[in-house]
């Protein structure tokens, strides 16, 4: 029996350099995790329709992210990412319109390095959104909720700068939600910082 124990604690000690070795981090490959910061913008008939109108629109907030993903050679990675685009709202009179909407993302990424940790990519994906429109008359109190959800594709572009493990990149991206006939499109503009494994 201690002959066994110490053949196994013998092969363990040979092994572990092995197994280290094969664990190593390498710029290339590997798994990362990151979160990003940035403008949402929305784009939409019927906001567009109330602006003309000469309703008040706010078609813009603050959206984030957070993403991770497995780098599997320089030129190719996969990533999911969890997004909130923020909330948009249209103002008349006693009248508010508010839309927000957050899903969760897969994407390919096709990844270019240039020289010294500085590489641009291109990234295309689905969405699984979730979306809110609420309407309330406050003169009249009157309110309305209507929730949905759906798969739609997105696309982007970024750049992306490494250094010591560490990760910048911008990134434009642009997402077609699209819902009983009316289109969402929503754009993206953000930085995050990341961390390669």
């Amino acid at each position: 029996m201690k002959r066994l124990i110490a053949t196994a604690a013998l092969a363990g000690l040979v092994a572990s350099p092995a197994f280290a070795q094969s664990y190593q981090y390498s710029p290339a490959e590997g798994p990362y995790v990151g979160a990003g910061l940035g403008y949402s913008k929305l784009d939409n008939n019927t906001f567009d329709r109330l602006d003309s109108a000469g309703a008040n629109t706010d078609d813009s907030d603050t959206g984030y992210k957070l993403f991770a993903g497995y780098q599997f050679n320089p030129n190719f990675a996969v990533e999911a990412s969890y997004l909130d685009f923020g909330d948009f709202e249209a103002n008349a009179g006693s009248e508010k319109l508010e839309a927000s909407a957050d899903g969760f993302g897969f994407a390919l990424l096709g990844k270019l390095p240039i020289q010294s940790g500085f590489s641009v990519h291109g990234k295309l994906g689905m969405v699984a959104w979730d979306g809110d429109l609420n309407y309330r008359d406050s003169a009249r109190g009157v309110s309305a909720s209507l929730g949905e959800d759906g798969t739609d594709p997105y696309y982007g572009i970024g750049a992306e700068y490494e250094i010591d493990r560490i990760m910048m990149r911008a990134e434009y991206e642009r997402y077609d939600i699209s819902d009983s006939g009316e289109d969402f499109e929503v754009d993206l503009f953000s930085a995050s910082l990341g961390y390669r494994f």
